[in-house]
């Protein structure tokens, strides 16, 4: 059984008063660098600005492909990563002043130069990339839009010393990328007052080498009764899976790795599998992480993809908390999100799902990638509290 999709956020009327101003600065920014850098007059390059405009959503679709073309490749061949991730940078560029060059060309055949044509793409395309500057300056998180979900699960097989065993989920904490300096602990800060019975987090810990003992610190601060235990997602494995692991167990984290550990409450055993990335860097092995645990037994398995439920076996698992989404950061009302890097699809981005009777929650992250802005798709700590359903253990 699969649970509805999460619904795609109607527009509010702020965001469609917002949307209809970035079209009208948009074309008639476009109208006047027309109008000054071909000679047209306003009438015809206001009329020429439309199917520019028009051209944004698709040329954006391509730079987001080009963009994340090395990370799809990662794990197929190194060669293939690394002559993606050299062009990837040049493209995002090239590829809308290009566009645009061509759409301009194309509507003053035999009155613009190519040359011209180029120059005025180039034109559209610097106003295009510091309007969405702003746009991303605008709508960076703050840390008062972090936001506590709370949920019940109820999952089958839970023993009854586990009925009501509260779990705080941290997932994509991503510091050092876009959060500035000291501004991890201000996310989590609202995680202080919760007081679970366990802190788990899955993956993300870091952007950058600088950022792993200070994101590791802040994670720290977060007390409860039975500890933090933590797996590693795909930057954590680029930056260093050996670095990042040692600085989350130096601050008393047990990290998981294809591997498993029990917790025990009144003589009753929840069984904690952690399981490595199955996306990008896919060294999952959950034979592995799985070994020795009886059949029947309740699981609750920890990793960093969500793609992890296509993996054999994952159908033991009671319930599997996963991050790597973000939610899909950036959600369009009516469209919904511009790329989720998921098998899942782009509306089960989030959230607590049943997919083919097993059971996910795919946490929204706290931190953010490129772009550095979040849109309907607000930061997350999770308070997951565990509810029993039939069958004794």
């Amino acid at each position: 059984m699969t649970t509805a999709c999460p619904a795609i956020p109607a527009p509010t009327r702020r965001e469609l008063v917002g949307f209809s101003l970035l079209l009208l600065w948009l074309t008639s920014g476009y109208a006047a660098i027309l109008s000054l850098v071909l000679g047209l007059a306003w009438w015809v390059a206001l009329r020429e600005a439309v199917p520019c405009v028009a051209a944004c959503g698709p040329l954006l679709l391509v730079v987001i492909g080009a963009v994340t073309l090395p990370k799809r490749l990662t794990g197929v061949s190194q060669g293939a990563y690394w002559v993606a991730a050299a062009a990837a940078g040049p493209l995002q560029y090239a590829i809308p002043w290009l566009g645009w060059s061509a759409i301009i060309w194309a509507m003053n055949a035999g009155r613009v130069s190519a040359a011209s044509a180029l120059v005025a793409g180039a034109s559209v395309a610097a106003f295009s990339f510091l309007t969405g500057l702003a746009v991303m300056l605008m709508l960076r998180p703050r840390v008062q839009d972090v936001g506590v979900t709370c949920t019940e699960v109820t999952v089958d097989r839970l023993p009854h010393a586990f009925d009501g065993y509260q779990i705080l989920h941290v997932s994509d904490i991503h510091g050092g990328g876009h959060l500035s300096r000291g501004s991890v602990p201000d996310r989590l800060a609202k995680a202080e007052a919760l007081h679970p019975d366990l802190v788990v987090f899955t993956g993300d810990l870091a952007a950058s080498h600088g950022a792993v003992e200070e994101a590791a610190d802040a994670l720290a601060c977060l007390t409860a009764r039975d500890g933090t235990i933590a797996v590693l997602g795909n930057h954590d494995h680029w930056i260093g899976e050996k670095r990042v692991a040692a600085a989350l167990a130096a601050r008393g984290a047990r990290v998981l790795g294809n591997e498993h550990l029990t917790l025990a409450r009144n003589g009753d055993i929840l069984y904690m599998v952690g399981v490595k990335d199955a996306s990008y860097v896919r060294r999952d092995d959950l034979p592995a992480a799985l070994a020795g645990i009886p059949d029947g037994a309740p699981v609750i398995m920890l990793t960093h993809s969500p793609d992890v439920v296509y993996k054999p076996l994952s159908e033991r698992a009671s319930l599997i908390l996963s991050g790597h989404t973000h939610g899909g950061q950036v959600v369009f009302p009516w469209i919904g999100p511009l790329y989720v890097p998921t098998r899942l699809g782009r509306r089960r981005m989030s959230g607590l799902l049943s997919l083919d009777g097993r059971l996910i929650f795919i946490n929204r992250g706290l931190g953010e990638i490129f772009p550095p802005m979040r849109l309907n798709c607000p930061p997350e700590l999770a308070l997951l509290t565990l509810r029993r359903r039939g069958g004794a253990v």
